[in-house]
């Protein structure tokens, strides 16, 4: 797991160049048109190094947190990315930059797997992420990382990231239990 993680770390700073990150970030525009990778990219360009390390630390303390097989969380990564990247083109967000929406799906994935196998401790961290979204999506808490980022916190990609986190277990359990 740890070389996975320098090495998408390292990923992560390299598409920060200005030429690369024009590229890659998330733009309605431009994506719905032609640049469909950018559905997919989107959510591993930033803003700047704060918004970076902030993504980057997430990450990690997710990794080691769940104590989660390499491969799996790499699949994860992807789907959600290609999750939120795809659920933004319905909404009316116009750029989109960052991990965030990604690491509230990895969030939900794992906990809800945790549910699911029978720890109900882990039923309070799927309170305070569900207690999280509608605070943030209904304007109860303030924001405090978009001053430090620069930018306006995409309150629609942790919603849309969380969700499809919440989907991709029962998902795995349904397709489970029909074979």
């Amino acid at each position: 797991m740890l070389k996975f993680l320098v090495l998408f770390s390292l990923t992560l700073l390299i598409l920060m160049m200005p030429q690369l990150s024009a590229l890659f970030h998330w733009q309605h525009d431009v994506t719905s048109s032609h640049q469909w990778w950018r559905i997919f990219t989107g959510s591993f360009t930033h803003i700047n190094a704060y918004h970076l390390g902030m993504n980057v630390i997430g990450y990690w303390l997710l990794a080691y947190l769940f104590r989660t097989p390499t491969k799996g969380f790499i699949l994860h990564t992807a789907v959600l990315a290609l999750c939120v990247g795809i659920g933004l083109m319905f909404t009316s967000t116009q750029n989109y930059y960052g991990l965030s929406g990604v690491l509230h799906g990895l969030f939900a994935v794992y906990v809800l797997k945790e549910i699911l196998a029978g720890r109900l401790s882990s039923w309070l961290l799927l309170m305070g992420l569900i207690a999280k979204l509608i605070a943030e999506n209904n304007h109860m808490m303030p924001i405090s990382s978009a001053a430090l980022i620069g930018a306006r916190v995409s309150t629609e990609s942790h919603l849309i990231g969380s969700v499809c986190g919440l989907a991709l277990p029962l998902i795995a359990l349904g397709w489970r239990r029909l074979r």
